[in-house]
């Protein structure tokens, strides 16, 4: 079902781009305004929140990303809590530490960004695949596979299949929750349109 029209309309999710990312660290409340502008397609609803401070604090306790820098927040930060975003609704938050490991500890220890880059490039092009997934061009793990040629390694290939099914399983909840909300809006529009017959 994913990739047809109704899927396209709600999975269409928003891929941010490594250049989309501001270069400068970023203060918690820049981050939540970034989060917020550049993922409210994603809402199931106008009151829900991409990112809270009380979010990003948990997830610091979680260790999920290295601390920040002076209050501030890297690039390095910002691709993290995108990816944690999308993870969250199907993982748990000791599953996507688990998941996140080793590239927190490239970065802190070896304070390497290179996995952390070639797994957010993975990330965008799975994006990218699960977008144009359809009826008539299926994802095959040939075709994935040569998409993330220079991308996979063998340090990075599990964590790689993981995400690619987080992100997977993330992208089918959304379009089950946009299936349910759009039956109930055409439930309540049809009982709303006998009411006003009968007045």
């Amino acid at each position: 079902m994913i990739g047809t029209s109704q899927g396209r309309h709600f999975c269409a999710m928003p891929i941010i781009e490594r250049a989309d990312i501001p270069a400068i660290d970023l203060y918690m409340d820049q981050v939540t305004t970034f989060m917020e502008t550049h993922l409210s397609a994603c809402k199931r609803g106008p009151e829900d929140k991409i990112l809270t401070k009380t979010m990003i604090n948990n997830y610091a306790k979680a260790k999920l990303f290295p601390p920040p820098k002076k209050k501030k927040y890297t690039p390095h930060h910002i691709m993290l809590l995108i990816m944690i975003y999308h993870l969250k609704g199907v993982l748990s938050i000791s599953d996507i530490q688990s998941l996140l490991q080793p590239i927190n500890e490239a970065l802190e220890e070896r304070d390497d960004p290179s996995l952390l880059l070639d797994t957010y490039d993975a990330f965008l092009i799975m994006q990218r695949a699960l977008q144009n997934a359809g009826p008539k061009t299926p994802i095959s793990a040939d075709g994935l596979h040569a998409g993330l040629q220079g991308k996979e390694t063998a340090e990075n290939k599990p964590l790689l299949t993981v995400l690619f099914w987080g992100l997977w399983a993330a992208t089918a909840k959304r379009l089950a929750e946009n299936t349910l909300d759009r039956q109930t809006a055409l439930k309540r529009r049809s009982k709303e349109k006998e009411v006003d017959e009968k007045k």
